[in-house]
């Protein structure tokens, strides 16, 4: 026997193909939630109950009632079915009369303002509910999109009725929205939403140090630590002999003084950007991250553009050395791992199987410091 908070439940499940349906000029009215029989071990009084609390309500639906016989009970006057005669009954019964006139208007506003909006308000106009505060700027994010293809500009540069931050702060659902306004347009190598849609973005920065001040004072450079865009830094004139990669500040800030050696702070986007490096195809690397998945994928990733590249700390034999200071990990499924050696694949498996991850500041400062002496022998 359904309830009508029961039936409540059945029409809120159906919203969403009545508001796509209203957005196609379509129609799912009359709209029937049937009840079915009721279970012969069913408690009378409580079926009773429930049928009695069913024609008291009020709501904006229509009861079909039927007489039936039953061997049990008798002959008993039972709901069949409850219509909803319309979308505007439905949702006067859901309580969301306010929204589905919003709705209509926010449809309207797509239509007239950006017709190029069209295919997703038809497949999509379910979710517009979501985002009706916002669904004028974000139309007008689509609009300006649709007439600029390729704006070349910053994304708090774009003329809106909202504030500087809106298409940051909506990028995924604008992403969703621009992908179908502007089609073959979208540059689809871009992995970024600035990218994606041919706006300007600041260039992610790379931090490096001078471990030899010989070399800094060659190149004429004036500082030993420093960041740089990551454009600048891919063109760098001077091109040092050996480079050393690592993951975490602390170690990066402590690493010893290396004959002919930058040092670079690769966390975050910044072991990414290095294969447009092209310059580091003549240099001697050496690549120190986590014992993890992710540190792996980023070794291979390294070795991919540059084969040369050289582990440090991340072979099996560290593994079993260091492995009482790893800590539970998470696993990376984005991570690919072909680019590695035998025994840096054997050292991952390891830490996969817990998945365990041991962090590179976690081993004794001595003991790495050797390590990375040793490695530039």
């Amino acid at each position: 026997m359904l309830k009508p908070e029961d039936i409540l439940e059945g029409a809120l499940s159906r919203w969403p193909a009545v508001l796509r349906a209203e957005a196609a000029g379509e129609s799912l009215f009359p709209l029937q939630i049937p009840f079915g029989r009721p279970r012969t071990t069913a408690d009378f009084a409580e079926l009773k109950r429930d049928i009695e609390a069913l024609a008291a309500t009020h709501h904006e639906w229509q009861i079909e009632w039927q007489e039936i016989q039953t061997r049990k009970w008798g002959r008993q006057r039972w709901p069949m079915r409850i219509t909803f005669g319309s979308a505007d009954d439905m949702a006067a019964a859901l309580g969301r009369s306010r929204e589905f006139e919003a709705f209509h208007d926010a449809v309207r506003r797509a239509r007239e303002s950006c017709p190029a909006l069209e295919p997703w308000v038809r497949a999509r106009a379910h979710r517009i509910v979501d985002y009706l505060e916002e669904w004028p700027a974000l139309v007008a994010v689509c609009a300006y999109f649709d007439a600029n293809p390729t704006p070349r500009c910053f994304a708090r540069q774009i003329p809106l009725p909202a504030g500087t931050k809106f298409v940051e702060e909506h990028a995924g659902i604008l992403r969703e929205l621009l992908d179908v306004v502007l089609g073959d347009r979208v540059n689809v190598e871009g992995a970024t939403f600035a990218e994606r849609f041919h706006l300007l973005a600041d260039p992610a920065p790379v931090r490096f140090r001078f471990l030899d001040q010989r070399l800094r004072e060659r190149v004429g450079w004036p500082v030993d630590d420093c960041s740089v865009p990551a454009p600048s830094f891919a063109n760098i004139s001077w091109v040092p002999e050996r480079v050393l990669v690592v993951e975490n500040r602390d170690v990066f800030l402590c690493l010893p003084e290396i004959p002919r050696t930058l040092a670079i702070f690769g966390s975050g986007k910044a072991a990414s950007i290095l294969p447009a490096c092209r310059w580091m195809a003549s240099t001697q690397i050496v690549y120190w991250g986590d014992c993890d998945e992710a540190g792996y994928g980023i070794l291979s990733g390294l070795r991919s553009s540059f084969p040369q590249v050289r582990s440090l700390l991340m072979d099996h034999t560290a593994w079993c050395r260091w492995r009482h200071l790893a800590l539970p990990g998470q696993r990376d499924a984005s991570a690919r791992h072909s680019h590695l050696t035998d025994v840096e694949r054997e050292a991952l498996n390891a830490v996969v199987a817990g998945p365990w991850m041991l962090e590179q500041e976690r081993i004794p400062p001595a003991e790495a410091e050797r390590a990375v002496l040793t490695a530039f022998n």
